[in-house]
C-alpha cells in the first residue's frame, strides 16, 4: 500500500487529523515508537518511511501537532529537516531520529527546525522525554531561549577550603528551589570535588566522558549523567579514581554548556584551580564569575593571580569578589586593606557561622535548606536576585491534552 493509499484510508476512517504522525524506517524503532505513541496520543498514526514520505503525506492532510521522522536514510539530515520544516506550519513540533551520534549533527538538525533529535537505538524513555519537551515550548526552534540568555555562573576559590563549593551549593539551591528557575550544579573537580558528598548523593557517572569526548554529549547523555535532586535542581558531580590521567578537551565545555542550557535557566559551575584549559574555557563562556576568598595574605596573593588570569581571557565578564568567614578567626586583614591591595571592590562579605554550617553538613543538606534564616543565606539570596536570568515562561494553560506525562507512562510498566 502506498503512502497515498494509507493517507486516504486514514482520512476515511478518521474525521479529524492525527495529533501525532510518525514515519519510521526499521522494525526495532517502529516497535518503540508504536508503544510510546499509544500512551501519549488518542489516535496516533505510524507509517513506514522517512522525510520524502512524510512530505508526500503532509501535502494531502492537515499537519499534526507532533511529527516524528526517521532521517537515517537521508543523504543530508539537515537538508531533509529544512524541507520538512518548510512543508508544515511552525506549530507542528518535529522530532528527528537518526543513526549519527554527533553534537554537530544535533545542532544542525535543531537549527533546521527540529524540536529534538534522538539517536538509534531509541528507547521508550528517551522518546517519551522528547515528546514531553514538545509541550514545554511554543517556539519551533531549539534552544527555547537564546544561549546568551542562560546564566552560566562560575564559582572558584582563591585557595582550597575557602568555601567556594559551599557557596556554589547554596546559590544553586536558592536559584532552583526559592526562585524556581531550572538550575544545574556542575562540579568540575572530577577527583576531589565535594558537591556530591555535601549533598549526600551518589556521584553521577559520565562527566569525565563528556569532558574527554564532546561528541558524546547530547540530550540523552545529559539525562543519564545528572542526578535530579529536586524538581528545579539537578546535580552533575563525579568521583573519578586517582590512577589515570584525565584528558580534558576544552571544546567539551561548549558542548556541555549548550546541552545543559537547553533544559536549564542557570548553570552553576564549581571550578577547580587545576586543569588550566578547562578553567580558561569556563571563564570565557561564563556570564558571571564569583571569586571566593578569605581576608588573609594567602587569599590576597591567590586572588590577585586569579584576577589577572580572568582579565586576560574574559576581560568583559563581570567578576564579584566574595569574602568568606569575615570577622572569624581566619580574617587576618582588614577589609579596607584587602580591597586596596587587591585593587578591586569586595562585593559581598559572608559572616563566619560555623555552627550553622556544621549542622547543615551533618544532615547532607544545603545551609539554605537546613537553616534558611542564617545570615549567610540572606546575603546569598541578595546575590541570587542580582544574577540575570531568563524570564520564566507561564505554564501551559491548556490542561485538556490527551497526552500523558512521562511519570504516568512509566508508572504502569
Amino acid at each position: 500500500m502506498t503512502v497515498a493509499d494509507r493517507v486516504l484510508e486514514h482520512q476515511v476512517s478518521n474525521a479529524t487529523a492525527a495529533e501525532c504522525v510518525a514515519f519510521v524506517g526499521d522494525n526495532q524503532t517502529h516497535s518503540v515508537v508504536d508503544s510510546v505513541l499509544r500512551e501519549f496520543f488518542a489516535e496516533p498514526l505510524l507509517l513506514d518511511g522517512g522525510p520524502n514520505q512524510a512530505i508526500e503525506f503532509l501535502s494531502s492532510t492537515v499537519p499534526p501537532s507532533v511529527l516524528i521522522v526517521d532521517v537515517s536514510e537521508a543523504a543530508s539530515p539537515q537538508t531533509a529537516m529544512l524541507s520538512l520544516r518548510a512543508a508544515i506550519p511552525d506549530t507542528t513540533k518535529i522530532i528527528g531520529i537518526g543513526t549519527v551520534n554527533d553534537i554537530a549533527v544535533y545542532r544542525e538538525i535543531v537549527e533546521s527546525g527540529a524540536t529534538d533529535y534522538l539517536v538509534k537505538p531509541v528507547t521508550e524513555k528517551a522518546l517519551a522525554s522528547a515528546i514531553n519537551r514538545t509541550e514545554d515550548t511554543n517556539e519551533p526552534a531549539v534552544p527555547e531561549i537564546a544561549v546568551e540568555e542562560r546564566a552560566r555562573i562560575a564559582v572558584i576559590g582563591s585557595r582550597g577550603g575557602v568555601g567556594s563549593s559551599t557557596l556554589a551549593v547554596n546559590l544553586a539551591w536558592i536559584l532552583g528551589e526559592e526562585r524556581k528557575h531550572k538550575t544545574v550544579l556542575v562540579d568540575l573537580d572530577l577527583e576531589f570535588g565535594t558537591i556530591a558528598l555535601s549533598l549526600d548523593i551518589e556521584p553521577t557517572r559520565g562527566l569525565r566522558e563528556a569532558l574527554e569526548n564532546p561528541a558524546r554529549v547530547d540530550g540523552l547523555f545529559i539525562s543519564s549523567a545528572t542526578a535530579k535532586l529536586t524538581e528545579h535542581l539537578s546535580i552533575m558531580a563525579t568521583e573519578e579514581n586517582l590512577t589515570s590521567e584525565i584528558n580534558f578537551n576544552p571544546n567539551a565545555v561548549d558542548a556541555l554548556f549548550e546541552a545543559l542550557g537547553r533544559i536549564n535557566d542557570a548553570i552553576v559551575i564549581d571550578v577547580p584551580r587545576p586543569a588550566y584549559a578547562i578553567r580558561r574555557r569556563v571563564f570565557e563562556l561564563a556570564t558571571e564569575i564569583l571569586l571566593v576568598t578569605e581576608l588573609n595574605l594567602s587569599g590576597l596573593r591567590d586572588s590577585l593571580r586569579l584576577l589577572a588570569g580572568i582579565r586576560e581571557v574574559a576581560p568583559e565578564t563581570p567578576v564579584r569578589i566574595i569574602a568568606n568567614r569575615a570577622a572569624g578567626p581566619k580574617q587576618a586583614m582588614q577589609l579596607k586593606d584587602f580591597q586596596r591591595a587587591l585593587e578591586h571592590k569586595v562585593d559581598l562579605v559572608l559572616p563566619d557561622e560555623p555552627k550553622a554550617f556544621n549542622a547543615a553538613a551533618n544532615t547532607g543538606k544545603p545551609l539554605a535548606q537546613a537553616s534558611a534564616n542564617a545570615k549567610v543565606c540572606k546575603i546569598v539570596r541578595k546575590l541570587a536576585k542580582e544574577i540575570k536570568l531568563p524570564e520564566k515562561r507561564d505554564p501551559k494553560s491548556d490542561k485538556s491534552s490527551k497526552r500523558r506525562g512521562l511519570g504516568d507512562l512509566f508508572r504502569k510498566r
